[in-house]
């Protein structure tokens, strides 16, 4: 990213991209293991507010020596399978990691893995399937062959891994390779068999590893957002210039012109309309209200049935 921040904090629509991994794997388990190494001063306050058991990975030598740095903390764990998950996938669904557990769960086998399959695949690990279709394995892209670079279905990172199996398969991986990092992906090969779950949006893979991915991200997050609230009965008059982050509640009714920032964990009424130009942050406004033009609004409540805030700085 050319930053003095970690990746991990940089935003999309007012939130770190960790946030959204967070968020996802809180409605599934507390027992939430968080690896941490580059920028860990800065990311360990963050995660301090998830309640997550930190684990230092110190140096960082790959995914696999990541899970070599939490054993520990996984023996300590109760479940009997891992999730696991990168903090810089912003876009990947609930329904894509329920799809990939409920088939994980429903074959018994010892690992799960979430894929999708793009147009242009450069820089992701390939799938590599036998003639039956079954999965054998996944190189890495710096690794594969030309033959290997032409499949188009492409690991997440996201699986889901028998513990047992895990941690017993992560001691016999080397770093034989490109890049000398253990990679987590050799723990395939090692596995009798191995089920997939594809993501039905290829968006869900998106990964950021700089400041142009991260906003092409944020725009398609963006639109995703919009979307849904659109379906709910909001009125957005210029989508593309409406910006409204992912814990807002807008009720329906709602008409937002163009050029409007909803940030935080706002909650805007039904009925309201939220005139060009306007930044409401971690705020709350009443229902009916109307917000004029400009306005600028944090960490306040506006109270409801036809109170007007004209053209107004409101802080």
């Amino acid at each position: 990213m050319k930053s003095d921040l970690p990746k991990v904090l940089h935003e999309i629509l007012g939130y770190p991209l960790v946030y959204y991994s967070l968020t996802l794997v809180r409605d599934i388990t507390k027992g939430i293991i968080a690896v941490v190494g580059h920028g860990r001063n800065k990311v360990i306050p963050y995660l301090d507010a998830f309640h997550v058991n930190v684990v230092v990975q110190e140096p960082q030598l790959g995914t696999g020596h990541a899970i070599l740095m939490a054993k520990k903390a996984l023996l300590e764990a109760h479940a009997g399978h891992v999730l696991i998950l990168p903090g810089d996938m912003p876009l990947i669904r609930m329904e894509s990691l329920a799809g990939l557990l409920d088939a994980y769960h429903a074959s018994g086998v010892d690992m799960g893995i979430l894929t999708a399959r793009l147009a242009d695949p450069w820089g992701y690990g390939r799938i590599v399937r036998d003639k039956k279709g079954n999965v054998k394995g996944i190189v890495e892209h710096n690794d594969a062959t030309e033959r290997q670079k032409k499949i188009d279905e492409i690991n997440t990172g996201v699986y889901v891994i028998n513990k047992k199996f895990l941690l017993s398969s992560v001691e016999k991986i080397s770093p034989d390779n490109n890049k000398g990092e253990f990679y987590l992906t050799d723990v395939v090969a090692m596995a009798k068999e191995v089920v997939s779950f594809m993501v039905t949006d290829p968006d869900e893979a998106y990964g950021i590893n700089s400041r142009g991915q991260l906003a092409i991200a944020q725009t398609r997050m963006q639109q995703r957002i919009n979307n849904a609230l659109m379906e709910s009965g909001v009125t957005l008059v210029d989508p593309a210039t409406a910006w409204i982050s992912p814990a807002v509640r807008i009720g329906h009714d709602v008409e937002i012109w163009p050029n409007v920032h909803v940030m935080g964990k706002s909650r805007i009424g039904y009925g309201v309309k939220i005139m060009p130009n306007t930044w409401i942050k971690d705020s709350t406004v009443g229902k009916k209200t109307i917000i004029g033009m400009g306005s600028m609004i944090e960490d306040r409540t506006i109270e409801a049935d036809g109170v007007i805030v004209p053209y107004s700085r409101m802080t």
